[in-house]
């Protein structure tokens, strides 16, 4: 709580941690309790706290290539071995929240993909284990009990794109291994690239028949505004939004590294409370059009439609038996110059405090305080009322 307060109010100490301070001692008891506290509902206040700092910190370039450090430590928890950065083990932490954490994390899944999203630009070496984790959640968020889920559930697809984007324009060499994950999976990029309304209505009549409801929410109103955070570039100078919708769509069609809105970013505002009755969501050609023109498909086309060539002249000449460390060492050699799409702007996504998160914190640290003192009870429990029951 200290260390949070602290960011927040003193810009100062945000400089002095990132300059003068080795920020990968501070990043590990972050992933730590993270990961450990993922599936205990008394402690998602903490693993909101945390996943506030890593956005915080995540919005500073210098943080971002400090976590190209090797990572060494061994960690007393279940956490997947692998050979890799500090960077992997952000990426591999937050991998684990979306899949295996409480279902009260499901707010966060915007801003954990947000926190890859801001430091992939400057990620030089991801590990095999990283590179085939984050294609697993583009499968996974691609599926039609993701994607049917709510009218902006791809909002996650579209974050991911944006990740392996920077990557591939940006950090190309040195990252064979998401490459090759990225090629493996060109079946699940083909199937998004290809879908059409038919088929977008007959999954999702197939994932939700009538009687069910869907288990993840994606427009879930307990997900609105948890937080704001702004898009800037490199520099820090704002990216200025359209002014409307129709506007905004169009600007994503002709700049796809382009994603929402503060607002957008964090949550959808839609429709009920959680557990309430809510309409069904059913694809239309607005919404199969606003998915197209906000998934930057280009780039991952782009690197497929020269890399899978490659690989099925080798598995042919080879008569389908070809080693993995053969395929990365041809991937080496290739160079994507003038194949990819001019490199896209990068976007930073800031933190920006706002009433909402505010609100929470105080709750958050009042109740803290409270279950702290207890002994001796220097509150009367008569006269504390920490939340309401509607």
């Amino acid at each position: 709580i200290l260390l949070w307060k602290t960011l927040e109010e003193n810009p100062l100490f945000l400089d002095f941690i990132l300059t003068r301070c080795d920020v990968c001692e501070l990043l590990v008891p972050i992933c730590y309790l993270m990961y450990t506290s993922r599936q205990d509902a008394s402690k998602i206040g903490l693993v909101h706290l945390c996943t506030f700092i890593l956005l915080k910190l995540s919005g500073e370039r210098s943080f971002g290539v400090s976590l190209n450090r090797p990572f060494r430590t061994k960690l007393p928890c279940d956490l997947p071995l692998f050979s890799g950065s500090h960077a992997d083990l952000v990426s591999i932490t937050l991998h684990k929240m979306i899949v295996n954490g409480s279902y009260r994390l499901v707010p966060l899944y915007s801003c954990f993909l947000t926190v890859v999203c801001n430091i992939s630009p400057y990620w030089r070496s991801m590990s095999l284990v990283s590179s085939v984790k984050l294609v697993n959640l583009f499968e996974l968020f691609s599926s039609p009990k993701f994607l049917y889920s709510g009218e902006k559930a791809y909002k996650h697809l579209a974050l991911l794109l944006e990740i392996f984007n920077n990557i591939i324009q940006y950090q190309y060499n040195g990252n064979q291994h998401l490459v090759y994950a990225i090629v493996r999976r060109k079946d699940v990029f083909g199937r998004l690239a290809c879908l059409t309304l038919p088929k977008a209505v007959q999954q999702c009549s197939k994932a939700f028949p009538a009687h069910l409801q869907p288990e993840y929410d994606a427009d879930a109103a307990e997900q609105v505004a948890a937080l704001s955070i702004q898009d800037v570039d490199e520099s820090g100078n704002p990216i200025q939004s359209a002014d409307s919708r129709e506007d905004k769509s169009s600007k994503r069609a002709d700049n796809p590294a382009k994603s929402w809105d503060s607002n957008e970013e964090t949550g959808v505002s839609v429709g009920s409370s959680v557990g309430g009755v809510k309409e069904r969501f059913t694809p239309s050609e607005s919404w199969l059009a606003e998915l197209r023109s906000s998934l930057p498909l280009e780039t991952v086309n782009r690197l497929l439609q020269h890399l899978v060539p490659v690989v099925d002249d080798m598995c042919e000449r080879q008569n389908g038996v070809v080693d993995e460390t053969e395929i990365l060492e041809v991937f080496k050699d290739i160079t994507m110059v003038g194949l990819l799409p001019v490199p896209h702007a990068i976007v930073i996504r800031k933190y920006q405090p706002n009433q909402y998160t505010s609100i929470w914190f105080t709750a958050f640290m009042w109740g803290v305080v409270f279950l702290r003192c207890q002994h001796p009870p220097i509150f009367d429990l008569e006269c504390i009322q920490l939340f309401q029951v509607s």
